[in-house]
């Protein structure tokens, strides 16, 4: 009696298959990496602190980098001193979460007197002022 394989020699889907889950995992990567791309448009060397943040979501994030002329950002937008105000401004109309908009101040180390400043001007406003820092261990 002899037995015969039911099944055709080449089963072109069983060989796609892997086919299908590489691409699969590249689609995945650039969707996961969105995710973790920083928050504001500019990278802040933030000082150093015990005491940690109260968690708010979806603050208005406004970084200022130190430097010999400091750039201003409201979120992943650079925007001049004089216009920062006025931008905040305009994002605290769109924030929807309720309450007293809430900014979050990431200041560099080198700008720290300038921090205080711009604080002062969004308290004056009537905003919620967070600072950002690391935090030691």
């Amino acid at each position: 009696m002899k037995l015969e394989m039911s099944l055709p020699e080449k089963p072109g889907f069983l060989h796609a298959l892997p086919l299908i889950d590489l691409l699969a995992l590249v689609m995945l990567f650039p969707l996961l990496t969105s995710s973790l791309a920083p928050q504001a448009g500019a990278e802040v060397e933030l000082p150093e602190t015990d005491f940690r943040l109260q968690r708010v979501s979806n603050p208005i994030v406004v970084s200022i980098v130190g430097g010999i002329e400091p750039q201003f950002w409201v979120g992943k937008e650079r925007v001049e001193r004089e216009d920062l105000l006025a931008e905040v401004r305009e994002r605290a109309g769109e924030w929807g979460e309720g309450g007293t908009p809430a900014v979050l101040l990431k200041i560099d180390k080198s700008a720290q007197n300038l921090g205080m400043d711009v604080s002062y001007a969004l308290l004056r406003e009537g905003y919620r002022c967070l600072w950002g820092a690391k935090l030691t261990q």
